[in-house]
Parts: C-alpha cells; structure tokens; sequence
C-alpha cells in the first residue's frame, strides 16, 4: 500500500479516526474529518460551494467537482478529505490549492473502504455513510486548513455510463443534509452530454433542471440553488434513439403495484421549416377591474406574443368588456403589417365595463375552423362573468359546441377575483390548462413565459396505445401538444408481463404520422423506485381537481389521505404529517385552500390557492419533495417520525419485530448479509424498516 506523509494508509486513517471522529465529518459528496488535540472539540467545516461540471461524451462521463471549505475554528487545522468515488470509476485528478504544494492521496476498493466507512459510523453513532457501502474511497491528508479561512479542493473522475433499453443513467452523490452545519451558500451542477447517437428525452426524476437541445446529438441539463442543504442524490436519464421521435419507457414492479413512465421528445428543430404553423387567437379582457398595471402588463404580453408569431402562422385579438371588438374578422397572415396593425390595435385598448366571457370565447372560436394547423386561444381575465350568459355550465355547453376547430384553450386568471370552476373547466374541456397569476405578480413575464413554450408546435392531436401490458390511472389524461424543446412524460399504472409495445400517434403538418416503440422489455430493478411516490403526486393532483371542481365524495379525500401517507406527500388532507410550525408556515402560504377544496369554494384567495396547489401536483416532472422534518424518503420508502423513531410507512402498528442493537456486531453481520438495507439503516439509529417479510427495529 502506497502511503502519503503517513496519513494515507487505511490503518492511520482509523487510528485518526479514533481520536477525532467526535468533532464531527462535514459531508459534501466529499468531507473533511478534522484532528483535534487531545480534549478539544473543533466545530464542523462548512461548504462555502459546491460546483459540479459533468461532461459525458459517447457515455463516458468525466465528473469535475469544485468545493471550498470553511474551517470557522480560531486556529489552524489538520484533517483527512474522503470522497466516496461510485463503483468502476477512475480518479482523473486531485487539487488541493495549498500554497502550491502537491497533495497526494490514494482509492481504496470497497472492501477495504467498507471498514472505513463501518468505523465512521461507530465513532459518530450515526449511520448516515451506510448509504456508502459498495463505494470505493478516496482520501488524502489536509494541513493546514487555515484559522477561519478556507480550503478549495477539486477533484475529478471518468466513469463508463451504462445503456439499457435505451436509456442511459447518471447518478451524482449529493445527500448532505445531516452532516451540514450550515446551508451551503451555492449548489450548482452541469451536465454536457454529446453522444454520436441523437439524443432524445433528457430527464431528471431527482431535481427540477433546465434541459436545453443544442442539436441533435447535444443536449445540456442542469441546476443551481442558494442557501441549501441537498437532501438527495441527483439522478438524470437520458435516452439515445435515431428514431423521429424518441421514446422511451422505464417500469417499477413494487409489492403495492406496477407503475410505468414514457418520456416522448420530437426531434431537435433548429430551422423554423421543421415547426408547424399554428393558428392563434388572444382574447383580452378589458374590463374596469383590468385597469392601472393589470391592463399595461397584458398590453405588453400581447405585443411580445404578436412579436414573436412565425411569419407563416395566423392569428387575430379580441378585445371585450361589456361588448366585443374584433383586430380583423378573420385570422390573418402574421406578417409584418399585420402585426404592426395589430399592436397598434392593442395600444387602443381601454379598460371599462363589464365581463363577457361567453361572447368573446364564441367570437374567438368562430374565427377558428379545423384543418392541418394547430389551434390556439389564449385567454386572460381578472373578473367573473357579468354580461351575457354567465352561469357556469351555460358557458362550458357554448363553449364546448362551438370548438369545432378542436383549439386548445389556454387560460390565465389574475388577481383573486375569478371563478376558478369555470376557469379549469374552460381549460380541462378543451384540452388546455390554466395559469393563476397574483395581484403583485409579473402577469407579462407569465404570459411571455407560457408563451414561449407553446410558439412552435411540432406534433399535434396526440394518442397513445399500448400493447402487451393494460395500462390504468394514466396521467396526464389528456396529452399535451410536443412543441420545440418540450418532453412528453406520461405515468401510469399497469397490469401483465410485457414486453411493451407503445404507439404514439399524432399529426405533422394535417398528416398522421405512428411512432413506435416496439417489445421494450419489462425490469424489475430498484433503479426506478421513484416512480411510484411519482404517480402518486400526479393521482392525487387529479383527485384534488375531482374534488374541487366536481365531486366532495369522502371516497376522494380517504385515497388522497391514504397516498399521502404512504409516499409522504403533504396535501391538504394530510397537513398533520407536518409540525405544528410547519403547519403555520403552510396555513400562512394557503389560508382557505384546505376550505376551499372540501367545501367548493370557487372565488377569492382560497379558491386560487386550491387551484395551484392541484395544478402543481399535475404538471409538476417530479415527485414532491418532503415540506416536513417529520419525513424523509429513502429510495423506494418513506420513514415518519413516531416518538423519536423513524417508522416505515409500510410497517403495520403492533406487527412483530426483530430488534437489532444499533452498532452492534449483530448489526454488522445483518448488513453483510443483507447489504440492501444499508440504504434504509443508514435513515437513523433507531428506526423500523420492513424488508423481504421481516420487520427490523433498530434500538440503542
């Protein structure tokens, strides 16, 4: 064995151990175990950032990372940087920026690290590094760490990603929050990916990223927070096809059912003869209660959306109040008179009168006739019918007859004063959603916003079949149009044994076009345990939908509270899995939503609140994060905070246990036979985990 200074051997790294381990590791990816003198206590280090660059070229990924630590002790330090390096990967480099000395260190295999990190967890008497069992370890010796300054340590590794159905994973350590002593100021991490095979669908189950298509076979995903404690590992797919369209189909098989995701994404579209044109109107209400900001704002979305029309496409804009006033009678080339005309049509608009809702919908669908194109009305107001028809299911019956161009209506609903019942039902019947914008809010950066990612429709009228399995509870029911740099994600449960053969129709250009994805196989690993706290959000963003706007069946409410408390998702029906502080924070945040929903209140705050929290379920591409220190996830489980033990949901109150001392030699030898429960011991000390028919409770 190689040794450095006389630090680097794994017999000195435990003899350090021994003597420091009570002063605390900082963990972040990598950590810091500092050496104290005899009877002294240093506090933890703290990470000034955490800067991650992933470059993946042909599934070879090189993984930079970028950390400063903070010693905020009063006197210079000494201690040991171990990073847990995944299985198979190469160490490429290590820096240590210390006064342009040359710091070497070495990689222990796994079963020499897995002494390393068992000794952690003794000394600490806390588990959290089992996480890390199987891992390879690097370390290297510290000195000094400066009194109240900073160390900036990088270091760098290739790995070889593998690909199976077509799908490629990334996985990057980033579970900080127990070690932490503060938030850590930045976060932030990068990946490339550039791959001779197009890539398609690029998706992150773990973190909400901004996923962008340089061309078709480069693609960029990423993140950055402030002020955070990373509580999870970050988790990215990406799916490699030559196909016109990409999909991609991943499955969980759990005790409590089979769940299934397909992601669909179009091709890259980098000239704007790849993208359909679309016909469009914009319905303004200028109403007296749109006048001040309200009104200027919606001026200056229409301009941006007239601005931004594609030479090719049609469009026109209402304006109404009491009345309706039309741009044109008919939709007209967006050329550049036209939409010089009609932005000067939009400067003339005036806020006063009343609200016609039905009218303007009518005179807006009548503009629209079916045919090759893409149809689309954007409609914004502030208020509540108060002309014409105004009742709720008279203007849903008008509305839905008259769509014979079968538009999607998008809706936009500012300020507190509007019916939310009919503004979600205008959307949901005609295949559109519907966005809430706050009184203090930008309604123009919102409409610019949504927008930008309907501009360039590239497939339109999209259906799915699938064969080989029967799919059942499918979210979302009503699929979208796939537009430049968009991602189809559909969840659902299933039934059978596959293989899966999945079609997706859809219409280019008026022309049906098929894409199939033929006999994906069916898996059974744990790598997509996500999925079903995933479908769970989507079902219960529909089930809160069912209740507010059609249905206050108890039925509803019991499954929304049953999901909840399995997956340990926050709702409102299960506020009481949060403190009673959280609780506060989340009743100040929502006053009336819970009130709202159980009781159908449509208008006010509350009704808007309720609104937003069933879109987010819906349309969020993630699952829900924990809102509460009263639950943490683990992979595929959810572990509640009972007096002082984390409890598995799936544990059945008064159930047998097998109680196991923690950090007992028991406790060792069931881990080497079971290395699957790592994951789950390495929650607490004391907690219960159900795994393979057996109920473990883990004790002091």
């Amino acid at each position: 064995m190689r040794q450095s200074r006389g630090w680097t051997s794994s017999l000195g790294v435990l003899l350090l151990l021994a003597m420091c381990l009570a002063a605390g590791p900082l963990l972040a990816d990598g950590f810091i175990i500092p050496r104290p003198r005899p009877g002294e206590t240093i506090p933890p280090l703290s990470v000034k950032y955490h800067r991650v660059t992933v470059d993946i070229i042909n599934q070879v990924a090189k993984t930079s990372i970028d950390q400063v630590f903070v010693n905020h002790y009063g006197r210079d330090i000494e201690g040991t940087y171990i990073f847990p390096v995944p299985e198979g990967a190469s160490l490429m480099g290590f820096a240590l920026f210390m006064d342009d000395k040359k710091v070497e260190g070495e990689i222990l295999d796994s079963g020499r690290a897995r002494g390393i990190y068992e000794d952690i967890v003794r000394r600490l008497k806390d588990p959290a590094l089992l996480e890390y069992l199987g891992r390879n370890l690097f370390q290297a010796r510290i000195y000094p760490i400066p009194a109240r300054g900073e160390r900036r340590i990088q270091i760098t590794y290739t790995e070889i990603l593998k690909a199976e159905r077509g799908l490629v994973k990334y996985l990057y350590p980033l579970n900080t929050e127990r070690f932490s002593a503060e938030p850590i100021e930045q976060v932030s991490l990068a990946v490339r990916i550039d791959s001779k095979v197009p890539v398609t669908n690029v998706y992150s189950p773990s973190h909400k990223v901004s996923v962008r298509k340089e061309s078709a076979h480069k693609a960029t995903a990423g993140f950055e927070e402030s002020g955070t404690r990373p509580d999870k590992d970050f988790l990215l797919y990406y799916s490699l096809s030559p196909d016109a369209v990409g999909l991609s189909f991943l499955n969980c098989e759990a005790a409590d059912g089979k769940t299934f995701m397909l992601l669909a994404s179009p091709p890259f579209a980098a000239d704007k003869d790849k993208v359909l044109n679309k016909n469009l109107v914009f319905v303004v209400d200028s109403s007296g209660s749109m006048s001040g900001t309200k009104m200027r704002q919606a001026k200056q979305a229409a301009r941006f959306i007239i601005e931004h029309l594609n030479d090719k496409d049609r469009f026109s804009v209402i304006d109404f109040d009491d009345g309706v006033t039309l741009f044109d009678q008919e939709l007209v080339p967006a050329d550049s008179g036209h939409r010089e005309k009609a932005i000067q049509f939009i400067s003339n608009i005036e806020a006063a009168g009343g609200t016609n809702i039905d009218e303007a919908l009518l005179r807006a669908l009548r503009l629209i006739t079916a045919g090759e194109r893409p149809n689309y009305v954007l409609f914004l107001t502030d208020g509540q019918p108060t002309v014409g028809v105004t009742e709720v299911q008279g203007i849903l019956g008008d509305i839905v007859k008259s769509n014979i161009g079968r538009a999607r209506l998008f809706v936009f609903g500012v300020g507190n004063d509007v019916n939310t019942e009919l503004l979600d039902k205008l959307s949901g019947a005609n295949r559109g959603t519907s966005v809430y914008v706050g009184e203090n809010e930008d309604l123009e950066l919102a409409l610019s916003g949504f927008y930008e990612k309907i501009s360039s429709p590239l497939l339109s009228d999209l259906s799915l079949t699938f064969k080989g399995i029967d799919v059942y509870d499918v979210y979302p029911r009503t699929l979208p149009d796939l537009f430049k740099g968009s991602q189809l994600v559909v969840i659902g449960r299933y039934r059978g044994g596959g293989p899966a053969t999945v079609t997706l129709s859809g219409r280019v250009a008026g022309q049906p076009k098929k894409f199939v994805l033929e006999g994906a196989a069916l898996a059974s690993d744990e790598g997509t345990s996500f999925l079903p706290r995933l479908w769970a959000t989507r079902r219960i963003g529909y089930l809160l939908e069912e209740i507010r706007l059609r249905s206050r069946n108890p039925e509803l409410a019991d499954e929304i509270k049953r999901l909840g408390l399995k997956y340990g998702i926050v709702t409102p029906f299960t506020s009481f899995l949060v403190t009673e502080k959280e609780q506060r924070e989340i009743a100040a945040a929502a006053p009336a939503a819970q009130q709202a929903i159980s009781k159908g209140i449509v208008t006010g705050s509350g009704a808007v609140q309720a609104a937003k929290i069933s879109q987010s379920f819906k349309d969020e591409e993630r699952a829900a994060e924990a809102v509460s220190t009263r639950i943490q996830y683990k992979e595929d489980k959810t572990f509640y905070l009972k007096d002082g033990l984390w409890v598995d949901s799936e544990y059945k109150t008064d159930a047998s246990v097998r109680e196991v001392r923690f950090d007992s030699d028991e406790y060792y030898r069931l881990l080497a036979e079971k290395p699957g429960l790592a994951k789950y011991f390495s929650v607490s000390d004391k907690l219960i985990v159900s795994y393979q028919g057996v109920n473990y409770k883990i004790i002091e």
